[in-house]
């Protein structure tokens, strides 16, 4: 085992939202001071040109963005492959030219085409900078497969999926991360931000547990499934804290009252507050956050360009036989490691996807077996996570706090509605997850969880 990762007790891990690496994170690269070795964007005039999306005539190269909140870009797996596009040859990448026109080709299109090509700057990520110049960037780490929140997400918590697309329904049984965990002995537990529902009530199998958990969570106890806000105090209590945390943001695409997942039209200064707050609370306990490794990534790039080609790594989805057949991994999606074991401003390259996240667990957990055959027929391509460990005695220099975010002005791009026109496909998955527990329920939701109740009272509002 490497002699990092064996010091390692706590793993924290934090999936946002649809951005891409380039949208969010790719302008460390830029020239000038301060700039990391990063595979990201560039301000040369033929840079710009070689890379910038043609839509009816007019060139769309990437530039620095200003707006928070942006119409949401088509991210489902029609949508993908023409963003993607197809290569010239076989042996040739793809050309990365189909963003613009992806998006424009909606029912309802934005007023600005160029939207998709613009990427942040640390003014409005300055949580994301300040992690990064503080710990380690993975800068080719991908979505696993090339299409929507749902499938990508059991990649993430699998290795493998039962879907090819998002479905509007409930979630197909299967074998999740949490069934690995507590097989081996491995304790764990998920935090939800906000009133609402974790991704997973979707699963039929586990939302008895959900519903249970969040029960005993608002009666002062302890499941499984907890809400965000009691995190700080469990973690710098005296109690033992379970070996991963899972810890999910308030969903865009449900109910909802504060969202802060990145997912558009949510500006990213929420997520931002999101992933400060967690990285205070664990660095109010200087013990254990000795032994501690934050994991922050994106579940997939929705719709935003990245200039990286995905890499050719392939998934089979055998539910659904050879047509759901993926041929490469989805987009690029930002990553960070944030942990007193790495050192300060790095830069890790090595080619990663989210089941990195899964053979890390059983390199940690369960040396020298594998996670499973799925996840390890993926390795060959990829490299370890957890090389990016580098540090057998933990940093313990003053540790500054991320800079305050304020909160921005929610003001919407020309010719973008103030809301959707229709309710997003998850959206619609997690109201059908919400009437199931209420029927099985009724009295703990509306007793325990009455926000939820009275979401369910309606239908599901616009995303």
């Amino acid at each position: 085992m490497n002699a990092a990762l064996d010091r390692v007790e706590t793993l924290v891990l934090l999936m946002l939202e649809n951005r891409s690496f380039d949208h969010m994170l790719g302008y460390l690269g830029l020239s000038g001071p301060g700039r990391l070795p990063v595979d990201g964007l560039s301000v040369d005039p033929a840079w710009l040109q070689q890379h910038a999306n043609m839509w009816r005539g007019t060139a769309y190269p990437p530039f620095q963005l200003g707006a928070q909140r942006i119409p949401d870009p088509p991210h489902e797996r029609d949508d993908m492959a023409l963003q993607i596009g197809t290569p010239p040859a076989p042996d040739r990448p793809p050309p990365l030219d189909g963003f613009v026109a992806s998006f424009m080709r909606q029912k309802n299109p934005p007023g600005d085409p160029s939207l998709v090509m613009g990427y942040y700057t640390a003014a409005a990520v300055p949580v994301f900078d300040f992690l990064a110049r503080s710990f380690t960037v993975c800068d080719h780490w991908f979505s696993a497969i090339p299409t929507g929140t749902q499938p990508n997400r059991l990649m993430a918590m699998s290795g493998a999926t039962s879907l090819a697309d998002n479905t509007p329904y409930l979630l197909p049984d299967q074998e999740l991360v949490y069934d690995w965990l507590t097989a081996r002995g491995v304790s764990w537990c998920s935090y939800q931000s906000g009133p609402y529902l974790p991704f997973f009530s979707l699963m039929p199998r586990w939302q008895e547990v959900i519903l249970a958990s969040l029960a005993l969570d608002e009666l002062g106890g302890h499941g499984r499934f907890r809400r965000l806000k009691r995190f700080r105090d469990d973690w710098t209590s005296r109690s033992a804290m379970p070996q991963v945390i899972f810890i999910e943001p308030e969903y865009t695409d449900g109910p909802r009252t504060a969202p802060n997942d990145d997912h558009p039209p949510t500006p990213v200064a929420p997520g931002q507050q999101l992933v400060a707050a967690v990285h205070d609370t664990l660095i109010a306990n200087p013990e254990r956050w000795s032994r501690t490794v934050l994991i922050v990534t994106y579940d997939e790039h929705g719709g935003f360009y990245d200039h990286v080609p995905p890499l050719p790594i392939p998934t089979e989805v055998p539910r659904l036989g050879p047509a759901a057949r993926f041929g490469s991994t989805g987009l690029r999606v930002p990553g960070l490691i944030v942990s007193p074991l790495v050192e300060p401003g790095s830069v890790y390259s090595g080619p990663l996807d989210h089941t990195s996240i899964l053979q890390l667990l059983a390199e940690r957990f369960d040396p020298g077996r594998t996670y499973s055959a799925a996840v390890s027929s993926r390795q060959p391509l990829l490299s370890p996570l957890s090389a990016v460990l580098t540090r057998t005695e933990p940093r313990r220099e003053f540790q500054p706090a991320p800079p305050v975010v304020a909160a921005p002005a929610l003001v919407a791009e020309a010719g973008m509605p103030a809301e959707a026109s229709a309710v997003d496909v998850n959206a619609r998955a997690l109201y059908h997850a919400g009437a199931m527990m209420v029927r099985s329920q009724p009295q703990l939701v509306a007793e325990l969880m009455p926000q939820l109740a009275a979401y369910l009272e309606g239908p599901p509002a616009p995303a």
